[in-house]
């Protein structure tokens, strides 16, 4: 049977990969941008940074203290570094001891936590009239989750492989962002969400990987970003990821970022 339990969180008050993820924004903190010429760690431009779009968290957020770089847990897929950075969105200074979480489904579309859920709802078992509700979780499992603190310069860096695909979304990342609280025992408590909010790949990118193993077991019907019902439009500011990638091998696909503005 199904041990159904939640993990334990001490997380209170919230309210609540190789790529480079920049130029997404939040209420009152952008997440990494640089000027068009610039390169990471350059020094951020003090006008006013615009903000990429809040979205949904969706029906399958966690609040488990995961604090890790790596969070793969052994899932197959193509390597994927995520690089966020922090920026406050009035000034363009770094926000250090910011948490970002992240989290994602793996190649099949199944995410940690709530693996006979998305299965049963990826195979139409399981239908909701109208909005998803806040789903409880039906597993243990912790694969594809998991938080960082931001440096001195705004940065933090996640270990993950290329999302998979699952009935009536494009390949996406979710992505949190929380402030004024404090890291203390590998767990963070008494902040405050600041961010939440998606970002997405470019179709060209998708379509390669998805030709290439484990992503061909994947049989579900994939969505693109036009037809996807929270995609917005192809810019930074939507959440659309700029990323340079190895077209000759989707299987080690290392993507790093263009840091634009």
């Amino acid at each position: 049977m199904t041990d159904r339990r939640p993990h334990p969180s001490r997380r209170s008050v919230l309210v609540a990969g190789g790529v480079g993820v920049t130029a997404i924004g939040l209420s009152g903190v952008h997440l990494a941008t640089a000027t068009s010429e610039g390169a990471v760690g350059a020094t951020p431009s003090t006008d006013v940074l615009p903000l990429v779009k809040e979205t949904t968290e969706g029906p399958y957020y966690l609040d488990y203290d995961k604090h890790r770089v790596d969070i793969t847990e052994g899932r197959r897929g193509t390597p994927l570094e995520v690089r966020i950075r922090i920026l406050n969105a009035k000034d363009g200074k770094p926000v250090p001891e910011a948490s970002v979480d992240i989290w994602q489904c793996d190649a099949l579309g199944i995410y940690s936590g709530y693996e006979e859920t998305s299965e049963a709802m990826n195979e139409g078992e399981l239908v909701f009239e109208g909005p998803i509700p806040k789903l409880p979780p039906d597993s243990r499992t912790t694969f594809l989750r998991g938080f960082q603190m931001t440096d001195h310069d705004g940065w933090v860096r996640f270990r993950t492989v290329f999302p998979g695909w699952y009935t009536g979304r494009t390949v996406h990342i979710h992505v949190k962002v929380h402030t004024r609280g404090v890291l203390l025992d590998r767990a963070y408590a008494e902040g405050v969400t600041v961010h939440t909010g998606q970002v997405y790949f470019p179709e060209d990118l998708t379509d390669a990987v998805s030709k290439v193993r484990p992503y061909t077991l994947n049989d579900l019907p994939r969505t693109t970003n036009d037809t996807d019902p929270f995609y917005s439009g192809d810019t930074a500011a939507d959440g659309l990821l700029t990323v340079v990638w190895d077209r000759g091998d989707a299987t080690r696909a290392c993507l790093f970022d263009r840091l634009t503005s």
